[in-house]
C-alpha cells in the first residue's frame, strides 16, 4: 500500500514537472504583460518599476540611461525553420518630455554598461556606434533631433541596425482607418502610444506601425523595410527589451504593458488592465547604481516555474529514498 501510494505521488510529481516544463518554454517565447508586478524582467541602470505597475526607463534626472530585458533569452535561429527570424511584439509607451527617446531592441548581450545617455539612447557608444559586431536590431522612439546621426526631426521612428544611423525613419505619424490618411503624433505629450513591431522572416519584412492607444491598429505600418535579420543576429538567442536615455533635458519614459510572441501575431491588450500614467506620481530616487557591474548572458531572475521544476525535483528525490 505505501509503495503505491509513493508510485502516486511520484507520477503526480513528474507531470507537475512535465507542466512546468512546458509552461517555462512558453515563457521564453510568448508572453503578455499588463504593468510588469508579474513580469520577469530584468532592470540596469535607471530602470525600475513604480508602485503603479508601470516599467520607467528614466526618471528627472539628467543624463542618466536604463535599461530592462525579458528574464529568458528568445530562441531566434532555427535552421529548419523557414519563418526562423519571425517575430511580433507589441507594446504601450509614454514620454513626458523631449530627452532624448526610448529604444526597442534586440540584443545578444544585457550589458551595456559602456553605453552612453543622451543622443546614444542608452544603446552605443562613440566608439563602438555603427559597428557589425554589435548584433542589435533597435527601433527608436527618437524626440531629440542629432544632426549627427542624420535625424529627420525632433519627433521621429528610426530602424536602426547595429547604429544610430537609421535605415528607415520616419516623422511620428500613424494612419487613420477612418480618414485614410496619415495623421501626425506627438511623441514625447505624455500620452501613451501603442506600437507594433512585426518580422515576417519569409518574406524579410520589418513592419513598424503606432497609434494612440485608444485607436484600433493602423492598417498601414509608419515604417516597412526589407531587412535579412540572419546576417545580423549571429547567435542563436537574443535578449528582447527596452533602453531609454536623458540629456540635458530630462524626461520621464515608461512602458505600461508589452506583448512579445516568438512566431505568430502577438496578443492584443485588454486596456482596461493597463496601469494609468495618471495615477502615476513622478518617481522618486531610489538609490541604484548606474553603472551596475556588467550582467552575465545566462544571468536571469527565477521564474516561479523553475522554482517548482526545483521543488519536484528534490520532492522525486526524497520520495524514492
Amino acid at each position: 500500500m505505501a509503495n503505491a501510494s509513493k508510485s502516486i505521488a511520484i507520477s503526480i510529481i513528474a507531470q507537475l514537472c512535465l507542466v512546468s516544463c512546458v509552461l517555462s518554454q512558453q515563457q521564453e517565447t510568448e508572453f503578455l504583460h499588463h504593468g510588469f508586478f508579474e513580469a520577469n524582467i530584468l532592470k540596469y541602470g535607471s530602470a525600475k518599476i513604480l508602485p503603479s505597475g508601470i516599467l520607467e526607463l528614466t526618471n528627472s534626472s539628467r543624463r542618466q540611461m536604463g535599461q530592462a530585458f525579458h528574464g529568458f533569452p528568445i530562441p531566434l535561429s532555427s535552421p529548419n525553420s523557414s519563418n526562423s527570424l519571425s517575430f511580433s511584439t507589441s507594446f504601450v509607451f509614454s514620454i513626458n518630455a523631449p530627452g532624448h527617446g526610448l529604444t526597442f531592441m534586440i540584443s545578444p548581450s544585457m550589458d551595456f554598461t559602456r553605453a552612453m545617455p543622451s543622443q546614444f539612447l542608452g544603446l552605443f557608444n562613440t566608439s563602438n556606434n555603427g559597428n557589425s559586431t554589435n548584433q542589435i536590431l533597435a527601433v527608436e522612439f527618437d524626440t531629440v533631433k542629432s544632426n549627427e546621426f542624420f535625424d529627420v526631426d525632433d519627433n521621429h521612428v528610426g530602424i536602426d541596425v547595429n547604429g544610430l544611423v537609421s535605415v528607415e525613419s520616419a516623422p511620428a505619424a500613424f494612419f487613420s482607418n477612418r480618414q485614410s490618411k496619415n495623421i501626425s503624433l506627438k511623441l514625447s505629450n505624455k500620452d501613451p502610444i501603442r506600437a507594433w513591431i512585426e518580422y515576417n522572416g519569409g518574406e524579410m519584412l520589418l513592419n513598424v506601425t503606432l497609434a494612440p492607444l485608444e485607436t484600433s491598429k493602423p492598417k498601414f505600418p509608419l515604417l516597412s523595410r526589407k531587412i535579412n535579420l540572419s546576417e545580423i543576429f549571429m547567435e542563436k538567442k537574443m535578449y528582447v527589451g527596452f533602453s531609454a536615455s536623458t540629456g540635458n533635458i530630462t524626461s520621464n519614459h515608461y512602458v505600461l504593458g508589452w506583448s512579445f510572441s516568438r512566431e505568430g501575431k502577438a496578443k492584443d491588450f485588454d486596456l482596461t488592465l493597463l496601469p494609468s500614467i495618471s495615477t502615476s506620481s513622478p518617481s522618486d530616487f531610489d538609490d541604484f547604481d548606474p553603472f551596475p557591474d556588467p550582467p552575465s548572458d545566462s544571468a536571469t531572475a527565477m521564474p516561479k516555474h523553475t522554482k517548482l521544476i526545483i521543488f519536484c525535483t528534490l520532492a522525486v528525490m526524497v520520495l524514492m529514498n
